[in-house]
């Protein structure tokens, strides 16, 4: 199994890819709350004495005199304070989970984006502390434009239809990234060779998540995203199916439209025989969005099982994070050659691959060995 250094991404690029799903994701759950509860911060006082006016300990705090004004109460009721956040009283502690809570971050995206402010006992690395400040600040203060209060994201831990709709949410927006991929690859390629679509293409204009989750805000629930492509040649791309991307074609005439592919595909894509007697597939692959960094292995051996069954076919994983202790192997030596991992024959990084943000520029390696492939499954 392919498992190159260049599918990996660097420290800042995997906190980068998070944080754009996670602005997806807590945007979503904004649009979903209305009921807005007691602010619980005014209720644990004001045990600390904070400094809000010398500019060097604003600056710590990522903050301007502008932003804390005149009125230093407030500024606490904002804002996270460096004082604060260095401190160990239980009082402290409390002030940084509230301040974490309304983020409307997971615990697992908190403990992954601010783990100085996570941690039981702060560190004595106060400018990593100080990063981490400005970063929660800055935060907050995007989650309350329009006016919304950080307080309401305690309804929704209460929500779990909302949570549920999240998670949907940032699977059809990796899947609509993984198609990017592919169709930028084919047109690269040849530019002519897709010549029908079943859902809309997102357009060049709609390449990062907040784009495309806009797009789809416009297009409506009446408009689906790419589900199946049909090239020149015959062959056919199917996205969020049993398996998220397949390529194939038919082995007895060619199809006529990417309407007939797809629902050729879906009459049967749970059996492996029909399948076989039917369709010729040339990959078969898993898309994976997961951003917990300590499930990632959990994850991938849950695509290989998955995939297990396809035999005689490319099977490929693409995968959202993959860094260097994945591919390589940490500490603890886990890395991508254990026996489940090994059924995948070409590991690709979603974000590399999807590029909205240069990664096919700044890992051009990673690419063209995407496009190689790609041209090889299309037949191009």
């Amino acid at each position: 199994m392919p498992t190159e250094n260049h599918a990996a991404q660097s420290p800042d690029e995997i906190l980068a890819f998070i944080e754009a799903f996670a602005r997806i994701t807590v945007g979503n759950i904004k649009n979903s709350l209305s009921t807005s509860i007691k602010n619980t911060h005014s209720d644990l006082g004001n045990q600390i004495p904070l400094n809000w006016t010398e500019s060097s300990i604003l600056k710590a705090c990522g903050l301007s005199a502008k932003q804390v004004g005149n009125d230093p109460e407030q500024a606490a009721e904002r804002y996270l304070h460096i004082q604060t956040a260095c401190t160990t009283s239980k009082y402290a502690t409390a002030i940084k989970k509230h301040f974490l809570k309304c983020t409307g971050l997971s615990k697992k995206q908190q403990k992954t984006l601010f783990p100085q402010l996570v941690a039981a006992k702060p560190s004595q690395d106060t400018k990593a502390i100080s990063q981490e400040v400005a970063r929660l600040n800055e935060w907050l203060d995007w989650v309350r434009v329009g006016d919304f209060q950080p307080e309401n994201f305690d309804v929704y831990r209460q929500n779990i239809k909302t949570h549920g709709q999240t998670q949907n949410v940032s699977g059809a927006i990796g899947t609509a990234g993984a198609v990017i991929a592919f169709v930028d690859a084919i047109r690269h390629l040849n530019p002519n060779a897709i010549v029908d679509s079943v859902g809309e293409i997102p357009p060049p204009n709609v390449r990062s998540p907040q784009e495309i989750s806009d797009w789809r805000t416009r297009i409506g629930t009446t408009k689906s995203i790419t589900k199946a492509l049909l090239l020149k040649n015959g062959r056919s791309l199917v996205f969020a199916t049993s398996k998220d991307a397949n390529i194939f074609q038919s082995l007895d005439r060619p199809f006529t439209d990417a309407t007939e592919a797809l629902k050729k595909f879906n009459k049967v894509k749970n059996n492996q025989s029909a399948r076989s007697q039917t369709l010729h597939e040339f990959a078969v692959g898993e898309i994976k969005t997961a951003t917990d960094l300590s499930n990632l292995h959990e994850r991938m051996g849950l695509a290989s099982r998955e995939t297990q069954t396809e035999l005689r076919t490319d099977r490929f994983l693409m995968m959202a994070v993959l860094n260097r202790e994945i591919l390589e192997g940490g500490i603890q030596q886990r890395k991508m050659n254990s026996r489940d991992l090994t059924r995948f024959s070409h590991t690709f990084n979603l974000h590399h691959c999807w590029g909205w943000d240069g990664g096919r520029e700044r890992h051009p390696t990673h690419w063209n060995f995407f496009l190689d492939n790609v041209k090889t499954w299309c037949g191009l």
